[in-house]
């Protein structure tokens, strides 16, 4: 039997030489090459060849997979399919993975399988639904919402992701209304984007959200309105998350989201409990926001990561987050805290440094570039130097901010005598070249201490579950010879 036959050809590809392997002198002189998928190219193709290659160019017509006879017809077949079928034909028809992986090289450059569950046909499907929704005019919704129903039905079994990198807002922002009123001045409508309260209830496997509303490509008709989000987006985006019951990370980032927004989208994700990760980096939340962001915590006892980075919080957005994170059912939760490029100033400096006294669990803190002067930086060094925090691992960020030689000193010492601290960002505080290098050196000191353990963790735990079997095997033995 022909041996591309019975092995696709992709494994050969996975698992062919380097081209340094094939320039050494025992490999240029060989004669006899086994592993030449292409020995036969020149040869005239067998009669079932020519018929896979008919069922190809005609599989719009007769589309045909599963009926082939041997399962080395339908490799054949999936490696000379065009990637340029109807997707709702291919969809429904071809559950291999190198066709899809085909596809997807054909359509797009950059391909990272590890957020699309390393799985090709979810990468394809996922990519498909992410243009087809960029690309959707909310203005003419309507009409398209039929078709629309039809790429959600072919695609939501396999849509775990969805990112969305631009939204087209409502072409028509004014209308006149009476042009013969003299009196009667241009009447603006708001901007809005596609009804997401209507798109997303429909994807049951749905577990992360990245959206961005704005606009990527500018054309002759842009204003800055494209890039506003309106009050009514927000409360539909609020009612889809709702729906979304296995929605875990949800990310609105580069938006024009402020204080009022912030309120109308949190009162449709509270009732979402499932929800661990949330990202409004870069946004406009203010004060305001950063409070209501501390009322949501106070009900989501699973959420573990949140990134509010650059949305001008103060000492008192700080104060309301914090509030919402000692609660004692997130505080044994929590794990990740990204404030960066928020003026927090000491007093939301004093606020971060009561948390780290309450809490356990916390992984990673972000605070650089916040505008922490001295005060707040020897309150951070007070409470490394107390010896009254514990945490398994941390990595702290406080680059940036205006802290002073002595308060690299103070840092330094407590590093000295503290395990688990496994990063420490220090870059543009002022501290001496002495202080960061020590610094430095207490850190990795930490993180290669960690690593030993868990690698001595991983070889017991290894070697328990090899004793555990050879005790069933023994058992199984046993009983084997009683029978």
């Amino acid at each position: 039997m022909k041996i591309p036959y019975t092995i696709p050809k992709y494994v050969f590809e996975t698992y062919r030489c380097s081209d340094e392997t094939t320039q050494l002198p025992t490999e240029t002189e060989r004669t006899i090459r086994s592993e030449d998928v292409y020995w036969d190219v020149d040869r005239v193709p067998s009669l079932k060849t020519l018929a896979l290659r008919v069922i190809a160019s005609e599989w719009k017509r007769n589309p045909i997979l599963e009926e082939l006879p041997t399962c080395e017809d339908r490799n054949e077949l999936i490696e000379i399919l065009s990637t340029d079928l109807p997707f709702e034909l291919t969809i429904k028809k071809i559950e291999d993975d190198y066709y899809w992986e085909r596809c997807s090289k054909a359509r797009w450059e950059h391909n990272d399988l590890s957020i699309h569950g390393n799985s090709w046909r979810r990468r394809y499907c996922e990519g498909t639904l992410s243009e087809y929704l960029e690309k959707l005019d909310p203005t003419f919704f309507e009409a398209q919402k039929e078709e629309c129903e039809k790429m959600i039905d072919l695609v939501h079994k396999y849509v775990y992701t969805i990112q969305i990198r631009s939204l087209i807002p409502t072409r028509k922002t004014r209308i006149s209304l009476d042009e013969e009123d003299p009196c009667e001045k241009d009447r603006e409508y708001p901007i809005n984007h596609i009804p997401l309260d209507i798109i997303l209830p429909h994807f049951p496997n749905l577990t992360e959200i990245r959206i961005n509303f704005g606009q990527i490509y500018m054309n002759d008709g842009f204003e800055w309105k494209d890039f506003d989000i309106s009050i009514e987006d927000c409360l539909g985006l609020g009612r889809g998350i709702k729906a979304c019951e296995k929605l875990k990370k949800f990310s609105l980032t580069r938006s024009n989201v402020d204080q009022l927004r912030i309120a109308a989208l949190l009162q449709g994700m509270v009732d979402n409990y499932n929800i661990e990760e949330l990202n409004f980096s870069h946004c406009k939340l203010g004060n305001v926001g950063a409070q209501a962001i501390g009322e949501f915590l106070l009900l989501h006892k699973k959420l573990k990561i949140l990134h509010l980075e650059n949305n001008n919080i103060g000492p008192e957005g700080v104060a309301g987050i914090i509030y919402g994170l000692l609660q004692l059912e997130n505080a044994i939760m929590f794990k990740v805290l990204n404030l960066g490029m928020n003026p927090l100033l000491d007093n939301g400096m004093f606020h971060i440094c009561a948390f780290l006294l309450r809490n356990e669990s916390l992984e990673v803190l972000n605070l650089s570039a916040c505008k922490i002067e001295a005060a707040g930086g020897m309150a951070l060094a007070d409470i490394l130097t107390s010896g009254s925090i514990n945490f398994e691992n941390l990595s702290i960020d406080v680059s940036n901010n205006d802290f002073n030689e002595k308060i690299g000193e103070t840092i330094d010492l407590a590093l000295k005598e503290i395990p688990f601290i496994v990063e420490f960002k220090a870059r543009m505080c002022n501290f001496s070249k002495k202080s960061e290098n020590s610094i430095y050196e207490s850190v990795m000191r930490n993180k290669l201490k960690k690593l030993k353990e868990n690698t001595k963790q991983m070889l017991e735990e290894s070697q328990r579950i090899s004793s555990d079997l050879s005790i069933f095997k023994q058992i199984f033995n046993d009983d084997i010879f009683h029978i």
